[in-house]
């Protein structure tokens, strides 16, 4: 190889592509060649991890399933040495749970085997566009970064993004599961808004705050007459959000026989206004959300089983804030510049001891909970810092000093004849005898419970585990014991 061709093949971008599968690793390089890239293929993670510790590329498209270890493995051995190293999925249908799952470690993007030339070459023309803009910004991104109304740039919101980006271009129906608070209308209305339809109506349609006797008239509109108080004729939602984005919030609140109705206008794209012979035909967009477990409502009758499949295409589980607390902080402060412009404050930061304190805080109501407390510390103090002792009780009541001399003095835990941290006693006999771990957990749970007065989110806080844990523990040793009471 001459010199100018070993300077040319130097400057050309580097692709790794892990994929066992001869043939179809020489048909996606073919796909590639049109790019001007320098594709290297492996057939297994080993030769892809020794390959990056002498070369390392621009980018590596990655096989899920290889020979001797799994593409998880890969990944997750590739981000301990390279933080920025951008890494595309690729997979089969059946492993898309997977795919998603892999960029909450890491991985920019995913495709779909077999993949089109067009699809391959756009995505890994887009992740080496990014990579550079990242390289270039990534001090000003760190320092607080916005998509589409979010705020934060932490691990598991990165996969949310990108999640986003791959679904928005498509039609297909997007369902968004989070805790109350995280933010599932700022995810529908950033789905719309990367979309090709985001010129049109977003129309939000909130299944919970309607009565079930008018949900069907707001979703399909009624004629003039129809029911006592029909004086005129009016428009539904689906009317309203045609060539747009219909986004039903907590739809597993919505009563059985109108989910029927519902799935029959999502296969046929057809319905009738209450009260009406007429058939109309629109063309919408759907994004749903609940703070349930939609499967568990299927499992228990309250949910159809046909309109869950028809929905749950593509899922976007939003994290919870106490799993964002770098974000967190971000997005107080960000609540804070703007709630003292609004109320004509000067507030423009925290003390550290309140940024301890709100990261040590389990936000069960997540982001609705923070703008509230930021709210009222806005409105009822005045100053350029916020202190420890403008924070509500809720949340200064459970900064580290405070718990800790809570429970050296409550006197619950002072009379306890083990401390709840130990499993090792002497019996009278001398022996020494160890205590199962469950009963040690299963006292620590309690003696939190007691200090935080049975508020659980706060006891997981002091814990540091996520409230989910301890209702689920709580739940196994009720159904072991058969009590009924504490435990």
């Amino acid at each position: 190889m001459s010199e100018v061709e070993m300077e040319s093949r130097a400057q050309q971008r580097q692709v790794l592509m892990v994929e066992d599968t001869a043939s179809v690793a020489a048909l996606y390089k073919s796909y590639l060649n049109p790019l001007g890239l320098s594709v290297n293929i492996v057939g297994t993670g080993r030769e892809a991890l020794s390959f990056i510790q002498d070369i390392v590329p621009d980018l590596i498209l990655l096989d899920l399933r290889l020979p001797d270890m799994t593409g998880m493995e890969v990944l997750e051995a590739v981000r301990r040495e390279h933080t920025n190293l951008p890494v595309v999925i690729m997979t089969a249908h059946g492993s898309i749970d997977v795919a998603v799952e892999a960029m909450r470690y890491g991985a920019q993007d995913f495709l779909i085997k077999p993949c089109e030339a067009d699809r391959l070459r756009i995505t890994v023309n887009n992740v080496l566009r990014e990579g550079c803009q990242t390289r270039d910004a990534s001090q000003s991104k760190q320092g607080g970064a916005q998509y589409q109304g979010f705020i934060g740039n932490s691990i598991p919101m990165q996969a949310v993004y990108r999640v986003i980006e791959s679904a928005a271009a498509s039609k297909a129906t997007v369902f968004i599961t989070g805790e109350s608070g995280t933010g599932k209308e700022v995810c529908a209305e950033a789905v719309h808004a990367a979309s090709p339809r985001n010129d049109k109506p977003f129309i939000a349609l909130n299944c919970a705050a309607i009565p079930k006797e008018l949900i069907e008239s707001e979703l399909f509109g009624h004629v003039k007459g129809a029911f006592t108080g029909a004086s005129t004729e009016r428009q539904g939602a689906v009317e309203l959000a045609h060539q747009g984005t219909l986004f039903l919030d907590e739809l597993c609140e919505m009563d059985l026989d109108l989910q029927s109705k519902l799935l029959r206008f999502i296969q046929t794209g057809t319905y009738q206004k209450v009260g009406s012979s007429k058939t109309s035909t629109v063309d919408v967009r759907f994004v749903c959300a609940t703070n349930r477990n939609p499967w568990v409502e299927v499992q228990e009758g309250r949910f159809r089983e046909d309109l869950y499949y028809r929905l749950h295409v593509i899922p976007i589980a939003l994290p919870p804030l106490r799993d964002r607390s770098d974000d967190m902080i971000e997005i107080a402060h960000a609540l804070l510049a703007l709630m003292s412009v609004e109320e004509g404050k000067n507030f423009s930061r925290f003390s550290p001891d309140v940024i301890a304190s709100l990261k040590a805080h389990s936000w069960p109501g997540n982001v609705r909970e923070l703008q509230n407390v930021i709210r009222n510390i806005v409105v009822l103090n005045a100053g350029e810092e916020v202190t420890l002792q403008m924070l509500p009780p809720q949340i200064s009541s459970i900064a580290g000093a405070e718990i800790a001399s809570s429970i050296n003095s409550s006197p619950d835990i002072e009379n306890r004849p083990i401390e709840f941290g130990a499993n090792l006693h002497i019996e009278q006999s001398g022996r020494w005898t160890i205590e199962p771990l469950w009963v040690v957990e299963k006292r620590a749970i309690q003696a939190a419970i007691d200090v935080c007065n049975g508020n659980i989110p706060r006891a997981a806080g002091l814990l540091e585990v996520s409230p989910s844990t301890i209702y689920r523990k709580l739940q196994t040793w009720q159904e072991t014991t058969g009590r009924s009471n504490k435990w």
